[in-house]
């Protein structure tokens, strides 16, 4: 089994990174987002921002963070959500 190593745990998670952006239409975004956590990480499926958090899932391996991450994007993407262009993002996303 493979397992991730988390960063040391201090009290308070910390945002490592997002897995997927998607967008409805022009103005919703939705985001799967990695924290840390004092049982090994959590996946937070947040929505707009500064971010409404709509489900979380804390996973210890590295099979389950991405197996959690595809059931949230499937489950989004059969619901019209789509990968969100950088247009939606304007400057945040260079292009080349």
């Amino acid at each position: 089994m493979n397992v991730f190593q988390r960063p040391d745990w201090h009290g308070e998670p910390k945002e490592l990174g997002e897995l997927f952006v998607l967008a409805k239409g022009n103005t919703r975004r939705a985001r799967c987002v990695l924290f840390s956590h004092q049982f090994g990480f959590e996946l937070r499926l947040v929505f707009g921002t500064p971010g409404e958090l709509l489900q979380s899932q804390v996973c210890r391996t590295d099979a389950e963070i991405l197996d959690t991450n595809e059931r949230w994007r499937a489950a989004l993407e059969a619901k019209g959500w789509s990968k969100a262009s950088a247009k939606f993002f304007g400057n945040l996303i260079s292009q080349p």
